[in-house]
């Protein structure tokens, strides 16, 4: 009894199980730059093979979609300004690409370890699409991210979430901001107070002048005189706020985090405030870190993200914590439209119970306010604008005495007094905005728009906290974080557009064929099925 073997045809994505795998098949391929000649290790994907089946097939058929798109963005990126910072001459390296696409495909699985990222190169097959096959070791890893910080924190984060706002056709004039409080890489418990501050610096002094040579004592004593002037700092801002400073304390080991309260009830610890503008299908046009503020980023954020879209942004929806005058002032020279609540109707305060600036209303005609009693408060006195004070006009009335509403209002003897400044015209320029139905309508969008976000960022890529020190260093970290949930973004968006294409398809499909039965002339004119070869 004999056999024959089949031949794959050309068209056949599974080779012959008896077969061999085709030569030319090592992925580990080298490329020589254009502009400079230096020679990149790259990877070739369509070379790997999952037994006798091409990678992307198998992909393909495992339905994973990711690394498709993932590696189709990456492609659109010019290169140019990564490979440049390589020498000329020596052992070839890693080509940016490939580097960039095991990162953040990484970090878009959770992975943030430079030595999980070395096994995620090994063992996934979709990040041996993305990457080509090739498996860099830790160091190389950490080398690369250290060595393209500026790029990645800034123009490479422009250029490829432009790439994604392109590619998914997602591009919108409205923005939502918001902010988080995300944990320092340090310990809870090791913080320091002002005395503990002042021992540490001296003694790092000391051990300089014993062993000037030592570099372990050199740096010590740069961390420790770091930490004093920072110290210093917060407590000098924490004076000019009227404060207290008995209680400041600062981490050792992070001296530039910011010890605040964290989110969802986790107490204090030293930690940063990252923030993002997103558009309306979740996509970030912007971030930026500060250790603890929110509002003082908002302008670097305005700029990036007008940079990002080509244009600047019509509307902004931020929630009551970006109430500043600051950022009022940033959206009036940008002329953007802000929607932002400055808080809940009766505004009371938080330490007192007492009713808030918010709650007495101001009538420009008359110069005077109108508190919740319907009392009449008039200008007492105004103060000029000096170089150390603002400009100030105060309010009073003599009904507070007998008011019924005396006890949620004010403790002092003489009555209640409100200060106006020269911002607060903006500021109740805004609340009446905010107080018109269609503005409350949009402004619910926000947190549809945003929130999700941080829910991405904490619960699918592990962002609960930050695991590099310094501001810098997690500055580039947020970054990658960014970009990776961009990538998740377009994957998920390009794959709606794909469904969504085919359930038009089908649609119209449906309908001509609904058309053709009810009508009978024309039901010769509807495609016959045709009997199948070999069923007859």
């Amino acid at each position: 009894m004999s056999s024959t073997r089949k031949l794959p045809s050309p068209d056949d994505p599974q080779y012959d199980l008896f077969g061999s795998v085709p030569a030319g098949s090592d992925a580990r391929t080298l490329r020589t730059a254009a502009h400079s000649g230096r020679r990149f290790v790259t990877g070739n994907a369509n070379a790997i093979f999952l037994g006798t089946m091409r990678l992307e097939e198998h992909l393909k058929r495992s339905g994973q979609h990711a690394p498709f798109t993932v590696a189709r963005l990456l492609g659109t990126q010019d290169w140019q300004v990564f490979e440049q910072r390589y020498a000329a001459t020596g052992r070839a390296p890693y080509a940016p690409q490939s580097m960039v696409g095991l990162i953040l495909y990484g970090v878009m699985q959770g992975v943030h370890s430079l030595r999980e990222l070395e096994r995620l190169a090994r063992l996934d097959l979709g990040c041996m699409w993305v990457t080509g096959g090739i498996a860099p070791d830790h160091a190389n890893i950490g080398r690369f991210i250290v060595q393209h910080e500026a790029s990645l924190t800034r123009d490479f984060f422009e250029s490829l979430t432009g790439a994604i706002l392109k590619a998914t056709g997602s591009g919108s004039t409205l923005l939502a901001g918001d902010g988080t409080v995300i944990e320092a890489a340090c310990s809870h418990y090791n913080l320091l107070k002002e005395d503990a501050v002042k021992a540490r610096a001296v003694a790092a002094q000391q051990a300089v002048e014993r062993a000037p040579e030592s570099q372990a004592a050199q740096q010590e004593q740069e961390r420790s005189a770091l930490c004093q002037k920072l110290f210093e700092q917060r407590q000098a801002a924490r004076r000019d706020n009227g404060k207290k400073v008995d209680t400041l304390r600062i981490s050792g080991s992070e001296p530039e985090a910011m010890v605040q309260r964290l989110k969802r009830g986790h107490g204090f610890a030293a930690s940063y405030k990252p923030s993002v503008l997103a558009n309306p299908d979740r996509i970030i046009t912007a971030f930026d870190i500060d250790p603890s503020s929110e509002t003082k980023v908002m302008a670097p954020m305005l700029d990036q993200s007008a940079r990002v879209t080509g244009a600047d942004a019509k509307e902004l929806l931020l929630d009551a914590g970006y109430f500043d005058d600051d950022v009022i002032a940033t959206t009036l020279e940008r002329d953007i439209s802000l929607l932002c609540p400055e808080g809940q109707w009766p505004a009371m305060t938080k330490e007192a119970g007492q009713y808030h600036k918010n709650a007495f209303s101001y009538d420009g005609h008359t110069d005077t306010y109108r508190c919740p009693a319907g009392q009449i408060l008039i200008r007492i006195s105004q103060c000029k604008e000096t170089p150390r004070t603002r400009a100030v006009s105060v309010y009073a009335t003599s009904s507070c005495a007998d008011c019924p509403l005396r006890a949620n209002c004010t403790k002092a003897a003489q009555g209640r007094r409100i200060k106006r400044y020269p911002e607060d015209e903006q500021r109740e320029a805004l609340r009446f905005v905010m107080g018109h139905r269609q503005a409350r309508r949009i402004f619910s969008q926000r947190k549809a728009i945003v929130e999700p976000v941080f829910s991405s960022l904490r619960g699918q890529q592990g962002l609960d906290r930050f695991r590099r020190r310094g501001l810098s260093a997690v500055r580039r970290e947020f970054a990658l974080h960014v970009m990776a949930h961009n990538l998740s973004r377009a994957v998920a968006l390009l794959r709606a557009m794909v469904f969504y294409f085919y359930a038009v398809l089908y649609a119209v499909r449906a309908s001509q064929y609904a058309f053709f039965e009810r009508m009978p002339r024309f039901s010769g004119l509807r495609p016959q099925p045709q009997p199948r070869p070999g069923l007859m």
